[in-house]
C-alpha cells in the first residue's frame, strides 16, 4: 500500500458519505476564510520591514524577526492540537492489513502533514524571508535561514503527533507540561529574563550569520522529535489494535476503572475531554468559541470606555461561551456510546456531576488565561467577570444539564460543526435566551451594580446547592435513560 492509495480511499470515503455535499460547501468556506486570513498574514510577512519602519523605526527588522519566531512556533503547537487531524485517527481500516506498522505510522504521518496549518505557516515564512532575511543576510546565511525555518514547521508537526499520542495514555502529562512551559514562559517574561527570546534570538541570528550550531540544534531536534513521535503513535496503534479485537471501543477503555464516587466522576469528565480533542466537531465547535471571545476581549482591552450593558454581554461571554456552546448538547455528545456507559453500569448522578465539571473547566479555562491581561489593563473589569462566572455556574449549568435529559439524537462527532444543525432545537432557544436576557433586563432596570450583586448571588446559591440539584438532574437522567438510549440507536 502506498500514499496514494491512502489518499484514494480518503477520497472514496469523503466522496460516498452521505453528507459529502454539506461537507463540500462547508470545506470550501473554510478553504476561502483561510485564504482570506492566510493572504492578511502573508501581506503582513511581505510588507513587515515597512510596518516595523513605521511602528518602531529604531528597531531592527531582521532581529526583530529573528526574536520572535520561536514564539510562533509555540503558539503554532496547541492550534495543531486542537484543530489539525491526529496521524492515527483514520488507522482503524488499515490495522488489520497485511502492512508493517512502522509503514502505516510513516504513511498516516504523511497523510497528516497535509494540512493548512502546515502550508500556512510556510508560506508565512517566506514572505518574511524574501522581505526581511534575504535583502540582509548573505547568500549561506539566507539559506541556513530558511532550512532552518522548514525544520521548525516540521518540529511542531511531530510534537503535535506525540502530545496527541501521549495524550491518550497520560493525559495529566500533556497538561502538566504544558502549564510547566506557561509558567517558565510566563515568570521569564514577567522577571525580565525573557528566555524564549533569547533562544530564538541565537538560533535564528544565527543562522542568519550563517553559523552552522544552530541549524544543528534544529536538525537534531526534528530529527529526535521525529523518532519519539513515530514510536509513541507505533505505541498508539497497537493500543488500538488490542481494542479491536478486545470489542472495546475509545469510549469503554477510559471507562475502564474501578474508581467510585469522585473518582468515577474524574474518569468521566476526562472522557469528555478526550471527546473535546479527538473529534472534529467539538473541535471545531470551542475553536469557532475561542474567536468569538478574542474580538470581544480585544474590544474591552482597547476601549476607553464600556458601557454597562456591554460589560454585562461581555462579561456573560468571556465567562462561559465555551461551556454554553458545549453543553447545549449535553448527553447527546454521548450518543454513539450511551449503551456502554449503561453496560458499565455508570450512575447517573455521576453522569452529571461530570458534565457539571466539564462545564466549570470550560467556563474557568479561558478566565485563567484572560484575567492576568483583565487583572493589569482594565481591573475595574474582573468584577463583572466574577459575577457572571458565578451565575454561569449556578444558574446556566442546571439549566442545559437538565435540557440535556431530552436530548433524543446521537451527535456525529466526526462531521464539522459548520452548517451543522443536528442535536439543535427551538426549545434550547426558548430557554437560553431568558437566561441570558435576565442580567441584561436587571441592568437596564436596576443598573450595574445592583445587577452584578443579584448575578452573583443568584450563582452562589446555584453553587452552593449544586449536591442538590444534581442528585435530582441524577434522578431525572435515571428515567429517561432507557428512552435516550433507544433513541440514539435510531430505534
Amino acid at each position: 500500500m502506498t500514499l496514494l492509495d491512502v489518499l484514494r480511499h480518503q477520497w472514496h470515503q469523503q466522496t460516498r458519505s452521505p453528507t459529502f455535499g454539506r461537507s463540500l460547501i462547508g470545506g470550501l468556506l473554510l478553504l476561502l476564510a483561510a485564504a482570506y486570513f492566510g493572504s492578511l498574514f502573508v501581506a503582513a510577512g511581505w510588507f513587515f520591514p515597512e510596518i516595523v519602519a513605521e511602528v518602531a523605526p529604531e528597531q531592527d527588522p531582521l532581529r526583530l524577526l529573528n526574536e520572535f519566531v520561536l514564539y510562533g512556533a509555540v503558539g503554532l503547537v496547541p492550534m495543531r492540537f486542537f484543530l489539525q487531524r491526529s496521524a492515527g485517527s483514520d488507522v482503524r481500516p488499515y490495522l488489520h492489513l497485511p502492512l508493517r506498522r512502522p509503514q502505516v505510522v510513516r504513511i498516516l504521518q504523511v497523510v497528516s502533514s497535509l494540512s493548512l496549518l502546515n502550508l500556512l505557516p510556510v508560506i508565512v515564512l517566506a514572505a518574511l524571508w524574501g522581505s526581511t532575511v534575504l535583502p540582509k543576510a548573505s547568500a549561506l546565511g539566507a539559506a541556513f535561514w530558511a532550512v532552518g525555518a522548514l525544520l521548525l514547521v516540521a518540529t511542531t508537526q511531530f510534537l503535535n503527533g506525540l502530545l496527541r499520542a501521549v495524550w491518550d495514555r497520560h493525559a495529566g502529562f500533556v497538561l502538566g507540561a504544558a502549564g510547566l512551559l506557561a509558567v517558565v514562559v510566563a515568570g521569564g517574561y514577567w522577571t525580565g529574563g525573557q528566555l524564549l527570546q533569547s533562544a530564538s534570538a541565537w538560533l535564528f541570528g544565527g543562522l542568519a550569520a550563517g553559523r552552522i550550531a544552530p541549524l544543528l540544534v534544529l536538525i537534531g531536534g526534528a530529527t529526535g522529535m521525529s523518532v519519539a513521535a513515530h514510536r509513541a503513535l507505533r505505541g498508539r496503534l497497537y493500543s488500538v489494535l488490542g481494542d479491536t479485537e478486545q470489542g472495546h471501543t475509545h469510549a469503554g477503555a477510559a471507562l475502564r476503572g474501578r474508581g467510585r464516587g469522585w473518582g468515577r466522576v474524574a474518569s468521566l469528565a476526562l472522557l469528555d475531554l478526550k471527546l473535546i480533542l479527538r473529534n472534529k466537531r467539538p473541535r471545531q465547535m470551542l475553536g469557532a468559541g475561542l474567536l468569538v471571545i478574542g474580538p470581544f476581549l480585544l474590544i474591552l482591552l482597547l476601549g476607553e470606555k464600556t458601557p454597562p450593558m456591554n460589560e454585562v454581554i461581555f462579561g456573560f461571554l468571556l465567562s462561559g461561551n465555551l461551556g454554553l456552546a458545549y453543553m447545549q448538547f449535553g448527553y447527546a455528545w454521548h450518543g454513539a456510546h450511551f449503551d456502554g456507559l449503561l453496560a458499565r453500569a455508570v450512575a447517573p448522578r455521576s453522569l452529571v456531576r461530570a458534565h457539571f465539571l466539564t462545564f466549570v473547566g470550560l467556563c474557568v479555562g479561558p478566565l485563567a488565561v484572560i484575567g492576568p491581561v483583565v487583572a493589569v489593563l482594565r481591573p475595574q473589569f474582573l468584577a463583572p467577570l466574577g459575577s457572571l462566572l458565578l451565575y454561569n455556574l449556578g444558574v446556566c449549568a442546571p439549566v442545559l444539564l437538565g435540557l440535556g435529559v431530552w436530548a433524543r439524537t446521537a451527535l456525529q462527532l466526526d462531521q464539522s460543526t459548520f452548517f451543522n444543525y443536528q442535536g439543535t432545537s427551538t426549545y434550547h432557544f426558548l430557554v437560553v435566551v431568558p437566561i441570558m436576557g435576565l442580567p441584561i433586563g436587571l441592568v437596564v432596570g436596576v443598573g450595574l451594580s445592583t445587577t452584578l450583586l443579584l448575578v452573583a448571588g443568584l450563582g452562589a446559591i446555584g453553587v452552593a446547592t449544586a449536591p442538590l440539584w444534581t442528585h435530582g438532574l441524577g434522578r431525572l437522567l435515571q428515567g429517561q435513560r432507557h428512552a435516550m438510549a433507544m433513541a440514539f440507536r435510531d430505534e
